[in-house]
C-alpha cells in the first residue's frame, strides 16, 4: 500500500470555477450558496475566490480590474500569482455555463478530503480508547456527520 498518494483534487475544475466567475458576474449567484473558500485544494485559489466573494458581499462586479485590485490591495496578488495568473484564468473558459458543475466537482473533491481526515482523526480515537468503546463510536458518528452536514 502506498502513502504517497495526493488529496483527492481537481486543479483544472477549480481554474474552470474562478475563469468562469470573472467571466460572468452572474456565475457567483450559482455557487456562492455552497462552494466555500476552504473547498478549493490550491490556497491561491481559496484566496482568489474568497475575493471574489468579499467583492459580491460589496454588491461590487468581480472582473479582472476589481478582482486584481481587491488583491493587491490585501497584499495577496503576487502570491496568487499576479495579474498574468487572473488572466490565465478568464482565457480557459470559453464560457460560464458549466459553472455549477464544475463547482460540485471542486467541492465533491473537498467531501473527499474531509472524509480521509475524518478517518485518521477515527483511527487515532480508535488506537486511543482503553475502554469506552461507546464514547469512541459516539465521537465517530459525530466527527462523520460533520463532515456530512457541510455538504447541506
Amino acid at each position: 500500500m502506498t502513502t504517497d498518494r495526493l488529496p483527492p483534487q481537481n486543479i483544472e475544475a477549480e481554474q474552470s470555477v474562478l475563469g468562469s466567475l470573472l467571466i460572468d458576474p452572474d456565475a457567483i449567484l450559482k455557487v456562492s450558496t455552497f462552494l466555500r473558500p476552504e473547498d478549493f485544494y490550491r490556497e491561491t485559489h481559496q484566496r482568489i475566490y474568497s475575493a471574489i466573494l468579499q467583492l459580491h458581499e460589496r454588491r461590487m462586479p468581480a472582473d479582472f480590474i476589481t478582482v486584481v485590485d481587491e488583491l493587491e490591495r490585501q497584499g495577496q496578488l503576487d502570491f496568487v500569482g499576479g495579474a498574468a495568473y487572473i488572466t490565465s484564468l478568464i482565457n480557459m473558459v470559453p464560457t460560464s455555463i458549466h459553472v455549477e458543475h464544475y463547482a460540485r466537482i471542486v467541492e465533491r473533491a473537498a467531501i473527499m478530503r474531509r472524509l480521509i481526515t475524518a478517518a485518521g482523526q477515527i483511527a487515532a480515537l480508535a488506537y486511543e480508547a482503553r475502554d469506552d468503546v461507546d464514547a469512541v463510536i459516539d465521537e465517530a458518528e459525530r466527527i462523520l456527520f460533520e463532515v456530512s452536514q457541510r455538504r447541506v
